[in-house]
């Protein structure tokens, strides 16, 4: 039987491919080892790559609402900081000016009315505050301001009181509750906002909406109550300690009265901040859970590629014998 052998040419284009399949091999089984993972996946999962992609979705899914609740945790904190310090500023004025009615001194009158004029502006200061660029009590409007300023709101009740012919302090009280519930009041002449913000989804089927506005019940209440001081401070009833004494104490009444809004205010604002919490935390659990069956899907055994790793090494080293010796084959070695 005739025996059937390679030429020159033919042996040197064998062992040059098997020396570039032993580099590569090499190349690629050194990076999957480093790595940890396979750097042919179609291949690694014999070209079903459904179930990946659709983890892969699933996780990029879990990293939107990751940032969207991340935001809105911030947001929401930065909400309830405000709402803290109206609260803690209102509660001050009401025990100053309750304090300072209870004495006959005009001059611990008028200290606490000019106290709580300067808490009303502090208080439309805060509802003014930004995040970042967001406006926090602005509602839909995020660009602009909340509330007017504290000139703007005491003369518009200024007027309101004069036009209603208020003379006493409780028919200037309902010309006050009567500007702040009308259409062209409060809501037109101080609220410079929108409409509270609109839901936003922070996990599959679940939604948090953080709506608390500088229009809310809670935070009009509190701005009647530093009004009221603070008309006493610009004049009203000058000249008449009965009435100033009676209208600071009943302003310190109002803004007394109006810390259970404002708890209830900081409460349901506090629900919002738990669901975002949980949403995140049960978010970051399924991105784990997702990303462990990922990395399984796409590891290699670290055993494994090290031995076939070490046999491709050791397959080069033989390439590179057998060409060493045949490059130094003389004729009387062939022969």
């Amino acid at each position: 039987m005739p025996m059937i052998s390679f030429g020159d040419l033919a042996q040197s284009q064998v062992l040059r491919h098997q020396t570039t399949k032993a580099k590569d091999d090499i190349t690629r089984l050194s990076k999957e080892l480093t790595e940890g993972k396979v750097s042919d996946t179609a291949r690694h999962l014999s070209g079903d790559m459904g179930p990946l992609m659709a983890i892969d979705s699933s996780l990029a899914r879990l990293n939107g609402y990751g940032a969207v609740t991340r935001e809105l945790g911030l947001f929401a904190e930065a909400l309830q900081t405000g709402l803290s310090t109206i609260s803690e500023m209102a509660m001050q004025s009401a025990t100053t000016l309750i304090s300072a009615t209870g004495t006959s001194s005009t001059t611990q009158v008028n200290a606490a009315v000019a106290t709580a004029a300067a808490t009303l502006n502090s208080t439309l200061s805060t509802l003014n505050t930004r995040f970042g660029d967001r406006t926090l009590f602005a509602g839909q409007d995020t660009t602009g301001q909340a509330v007017g300023t504290s000139d703007t709101l005491l003369t518009a009740l200024e007027t309101a009181i004069a036009t209603a012919g208020a003379t006493d302090v409780a028919t200037v009280e309902a010309a006050v509750d009567a500007w702040f519930a009308a259409p062209g009041g409060y809501d037109g002449t101080m609220y410079l906002g929108a409409p509270p913000l609109d839901a936003v989804p922070v996990a599959a089927g679940e939604t948090v909406a953080l709506d608390v506005t500088a229009n809310d019940k809670a935070l009009r209440g509190t701005l009647k109550g530093l009004a009221m001081a603070a008309l006493v401070d610009r004049g009203l009833f000058a000249g008449q300690y009965d009435l100033r004494q009676g209208m600071a104490q009943r302003a310190g009444e109002v803004l007394l009265a109006g810390e259970t809004d404002r708890a209830y205010l900081s409460a349901h604002l506090g629900g919002a901040q738990a669901q975002i919490d949980n949403a995140a935390t049960r978010n970051e659990s399924e991105a784990t859970t997702l990303q462990i069956v990922r990395t399984g899907m796409v590891e290699v055994d670290p055993y494994e590629t090290a031995t076939r790793l070490q046999d491709a090494e050791t397959q080069l080293q033989l390439i590179y014998t057998i060409t060493a010796r045949i490059s130094r084959l003389s004729l009387a070695d062939y022969l």
